[in-house]
């Protein structure tokens, strides 16, 4: 149900209204702006995380070949061993922290959203109908 317009009743309530509705939409337009900048933070950080995993993938491979390599004296058996468990760990934490949000917080996330773009247009609604009102007044 849409807000009654009428009960503004002079051109200084249509402005106070005016004012009220701006203020609010800020506040919206703020959460969306945030929003949006936490969307695109974590699309980078997906992006470097998988170019990150990639390597640490490509580490694996290197070094465990590298270990089973015969022919190595005792110390290089050692370092590439040692390598081969840092690229192993590193490539764990990494599919660890590459792990996307979904279920119920994923959801909820989307419903907020929703919620913002449904508020921000239900106020662009309200102040145009008050201009519309403040327009039709008499001055």
């Amino acid at each position: 149900m849409a807000a009654d317009v009428n009960l503004l009743t002079t051109k200084a309530d249509c402005d106070q209204a005016l004012t009220s509705l701006t203020k609010e939409k800020g506040t919206y337009a703020h959460r969306d702006y945030n929003q949006t900048y936490a969307d695109t933070q974590a699309t980078d950080r997906a992006t470097t995380v998988a170019a990150q995993l990639a390597k640490a993938t490509d580490d694996v491979a290197h070094y465990t070949t590298e270990a089973a390599r015969t022919g190595l004296t005792e110390g290089e058996k050692r370092a590439a061993q040692r390598a081969l468990i840092a690229a192993t760990a590193r490539k764990a934490n990494l599919e660890l922290s590459n792990s996307a949000v979904s279920g119920p917080t994923a959801y909820l996330a989307d419903v907020d959203a929703d919620q913002i773009d449904a508020q921000i247009a239900t106020l662009d609604a309200s102040i145009k109908a008050v201009e519309d009102r403040k327009a039709a007044l008499p001055s």
